[in-house]
This record gives C-alpha cells, sequence and structure tokens, in this order.
C-alpha cells in the first residue's frame, strides 16, 4: 500500500555506496601507495590547470568571473529542486479519509466520510479492554477502490502472534462491516522495549 519508490531508492543507494567506497579505496591507496599518490598529484595538477584555462577563455566581457559558474549555479538549483521532489514521494499513500462518498438521494443528497481515527475507535471497541496488547494504532492507505488499513500492535511479551493476529483481523473485518467498506487489512506484530518492560493492569 505503501507507495514510496523501493526501486529507485535501492539503486541512489547503491550508486551512493560505490561512490563511497571507490572514494574510500581512493584515499587508502593514495595514503599507502608513493607511486599512486604521485600519480594522483600530477594527474590533481593537470586537471586544475586545464580548469582554470577554461574559466579564463569563458570570462564575461568586463567581469573577472567566467559565465560557466552561471550554468554551475543553475544544475545545483535543479539538484536541489530533485531533491526536495525525492523528499516529497517517500511514505506516499496515506490517507486520513477512510470512506468518502457522495449520495445523491433525494430529497436529502449529501457525502458521508469516515476518518481513519473512526475505524481506530471502533477497532479498539471491537477488541474490548486487551491486558495482553501494549498499543495500538491504525493507518489508512489509498488503494483503488476501497482504501487498506494497516493495524499495527505491540503485543506483550510471551503472547501468541498467530492467534492476537486472527483476533485483531476478525475484529477489523466486523469494524469494517459496520464502515460499509471492505479493503484490505495489513497486521504488523511489533516487539520492543515496551513490550518487555510494560506491566499488566491489575483490577485492585
Amino acid at each position: 500500500m505503501n507507495q514510496t519508490p523501493r526501486l529507485l531508492n535501492r539503486i541512489l543507494l547503491g550508486i551512493f555506496g560505490v561512490l563511497l567506497l571507490a572514494l574510500g579505496i581512493h584515499l587508502l591507496l593514495i595514503a599507502g601507495v608513493p607511486d599512486y599518490a604521485r600519480g594522483w598529484r600530477g594527474l590533481a595538477d593537470a586537471v586544475y590547470g586545464s580548469g582554470r584555462q577554461i574559466l579564463l577563455a569563458t570570462t564575461l566581457p568586463g567581469q573577472k568571473e567566467s559565465w560557466l559558474w552561471i550554468i554551475v549555479a543553475a544544475l545545483l538549483i535543479v539538484v536541489i529542486l530533485l531533491m526536495i521532489w525525492w523528499i516529497s514521494v517517500q511514505g506516499r499513500g496515506r490517507t486520513s479519509e477512510y470512506v468518502s462518498a457522495y449520495f445523491d438521494d433525494e430529497p436529502m443528497p449529501g457525502r458521508v466520510e469516515i476518518s481513519g481515527e473512526a475505524v481506530e475507535q471502533t477497532i479498539r471497541a471491537m477488541l474490548g479492554r486487551r491486558v495482553d496488547v501494549v498499543s495500538i494504532s491504525v493507518s489508512v492507505w489509498e488503494r483503488a477502490p476501497v482504501p487498506g488499513l494497516k493495524i499495527k500492535v505491540q503485543p506483550r511479551k510471551g503472547v501468541e502472534p498467530g492467534r492476537l493476529g486472527h483476533e485483531i483481523v476478525d475484529a477489523t473485518r466486523a469494524a469494517q462491516e459496520l464502515m460499509g467498506a471492505r479493503g484490505p487489512v495489513v497486521v504488523y506484530l511489533a516487539a520492543g522495549a515496551r513490550s518487555r518492560f510494560a506491566r499488566s493492569d491489575r483490577v485492585q
């Protein structure tokens, strides 16, 4: 249900990792191999000299700077915009509305909207007060034609995950019947320090 571009992320991470690996090997060779260091120094001096000549040959009339810096600034702006776009596409797909339907029935047409918070409260009511669950959260994800539900549950230590998962799915299906929308359900059982150290409520 999550619309994060995972393939693009993996490609970018792979490229970034290869570049970092190459840079690390390069620095090790410079530090440990004198011949490589001398060759790199000569190459760097040659590249610096060529670049300086190019900048001098492209100087703006009446100015001391090259017009190539304008192109460099434009490229940096493009890179920044691409980074902003890449950040904006992470984690897409989540929505706050579970049901949004319009009815044109006479004499009173209108729209019915049910939020994700209402779905979460309904599921909690279906499950009742359980001592084997530390926390439960529900998120709604866009999916045609009916949104999907992702239910994250932190059970207490020692709870049978299979039985708990089936009970949560049954409660979710009952809540969906009340909402009039039967979409996919993902139940995620998470374990952590809170699950291990949380105390059970006792009736005094």
